[in-house]
Parts: structure tokens; sequence; C-alpha cells
């Protein structure tokens, strides 16, 4: 996948943004080592996943572009898609979970995109709904992390931006829902840097990794839960999960209260606007969910796409 990742890097560069690195004071002084922040949650859509969809996006056929094509999406990897499809001329239709946050919902709707709310709150289910309708409709359905072409955008691309900027960070701290964004991620590191540290951060009512590492395959699917946090809920992909299971060096889990205090404590010492999903990886490091870190570390975060409605009452 290392050369895919290549060419993804290749494919993206100045068609998405290079979004800047920030050293943390703050978090550096709590976690003992120097912390960056890389904001991800500055790019083009608000959130990483655009990288992906347009890697993915420019290697369909004509008959592909022409039918159209669809997405399931708990909003971000929806939006990557439907700003991709209408920089291509691509029909695009994406399938949300009923929850779906209001930001997501409408920017996709700006952008051209057929979106279709399901009656589950669960991704899981929204995705059993969306494979049955994109079959039936003759649409080419783009997994939202379950796909190499996907992680290489997403992950790939993202890491290779990092290591260039950060050279000298060993540990490397990211969200993990379906697994996409870290297949890639680690992936990559750990071919180009043997000592990475990979650490993933979970919702602890949705640990598909953690509980897909102990049982040694896949645990695709999880029940729904109502979450704030919504890209990290659900399943973890089986492509995902042949990849990770050996670039894994260690799962946090953090509550939906800590979650929340996260996203306030981003606005307090950073200013910086992010959405919970984002907000996970610092329930993590701000509560002791990590173990003792030695080395430069980078902290991911994700996106920024989260509801006016969402932010009061997170703020509450």
């Amino acid at each position: 996948m290392l050369q895919l990742i290549e060419q993804a890097s290749r494919f993206l560069k100045g068609k998405v943004r290079k979004t800047p690195v920030e050293h943390s004071p703050a978090l550096s002084k709590l976690l003992g080592v120097p912390v960056y922040l890389k904001l991800e949650s500055l790019q083009i859509t608000g959130s990483f996943k655009l990288r992906g969809a347009m890697f993915y996006l420019s290697t369909l056929s004509k008959e592909d572009k022409k039918n159209g094509i669809a997405a399931c999406s708990a909003g971000n990897h929806g939006l990557g898609c439907a700003y991709a499809a209408k920089e291509l001329g691509v029909p695009c239709t994406v399938f949300v979970p009923k929850n779906v946050d209001q930001a997501k919902y409408e920017k996709m709707l700006q952008l051209g995109a057929t979106v279709r709310k399901s009656d589950f709150i669960g991704y899981d289910d929204t995705l059993a709904w969306a494979k049955k309708a994109a079959s039936e409709e003759h649409l080419l359905l783009i997994s939202a992390f379950d796909d190499e072409k996907i992680m290489a955008g997403n992950g790939g691309s993202l890491a290779a931006e990092v290591l260039e900027e950060v050279p000298d960070a060993v540990n490397f701290i990211l969200p993990v829902g379906g697994g996409g964004l870290m297949g890639g991620f680690s992936y990559y590191m750990k071919a180009k840097k043997h000592e990475t540290r990979m650490i993933a951060c979970q919702h602890e009512q949705s640990p598909a990794l953690k509980l897909s590492l102990e049982s040694g395959k896949a645990v695709t699917e999880i029940p729904g839960i109502e979450t704030a946090a919504g890209g990290i809920e659900g399943g973890l992909g089986e492509h995902c999960f042949e990849i990770l299971k050996s670039r894994i060096d260690e799962v946090a889990l953090t509550s939906e209260e800590e979650i929340k205090k996260g996203f306030c404590w981003m606005l307090e010492n950073h200013q910086y606007l992010i959405e919970p999903t984002a907000a996970v990886v610092l329930g993590c490091a701000l509560f002791g969910k990590i173990k003792k870190l030695q080395g430069p570390t980078v902290i991911v975060l994700t996106g920024r796409n989260v509801g006016f409605a969402t932010i009061k009452s997170l703020l509450r």
C-alpha cells in the first residue's frame, strides 16, 4: 500500500490544504513531552475525509462518474465525497444516520448532494440500509474507511505530511472509528519510522478496535450508541483490522463526559473549534487514559464540523 499512499500524496498536492501544526504548551506540560497538534480540522471541508474522497473519485471510470456515486457517512466522509463530486461534476447521494449533526447535513446539501436520512441512530444499521439502496439504484457505494484507496488518501497522505512537518515525532495519537484514518496513517509511519508508537483513542461504549484486538478478528458491527462523537461510533473495517492488528501499540478509551470536556478545553486553551469526534483524543490525553510517553508527540485533530445547537449544548 506504500506505493498507493505515495500516489495519493502526489495527486492531492495543491488540491487539498496542507494543514498547520501547532505546539501545545498546556498539553506538553501535562503529558511531560513536547506535544504538537495537527490541525486537520482546518481542512477545506472541515475534516481529513476530503483527502480520501478526492483521491478515490480521481480513479473512477467514465461510466462510474456518469452513473454517480454514493456514500454512507456520519457526516465528514459524505462532505468529502460531496465536495469532490461537485468538483468533478459527478452525481452524489449520501446516506446518513437520523441523528446526523445538522451542520454536516446542511453543508452536504449546499454542495449539491442528495442526502437521505435513515431510521437508525447507529452507523452500522445505516450502512446496511445504504448498501441495499445503492445496489438497487446501481450506485457505486464508496466506503468511508474499509478501502485501500480511502486509507491511502485519508491516513496515508496525512501521515506523509505530518512526518515532513514534525520529523522527530515518535508518538501519534488519533481517534479510531472504522479504522481508515489510523489504517493508512499507521501503515505509512511504521514503514518509514519503525520506532513510532501508535495510540488509538475510542469511545468506551463503542470500542470496536479494542474488541477486535482482543478477539483476533474484526468486530465489524457494534450496537449503536447516542453520542455527540458520531464519527467514531460503529464497527471496524475488516481491511483496516488487517493493517491495524500489527501496528497499534495502545488503545485508550474515554467517556462521553470526558469528550465534552475535551471539546471545551480546546476552545479555552487554543481557541479552536473542533467537533466532538476530534475531541476523543483530548478526552484520553487530559484524563490520564494514555500511558506515560517518551519523546515528541503529535495529536491529530480530525475535524471541526459541528452544528450551533450542538455547540451550545456542549458549552452548557
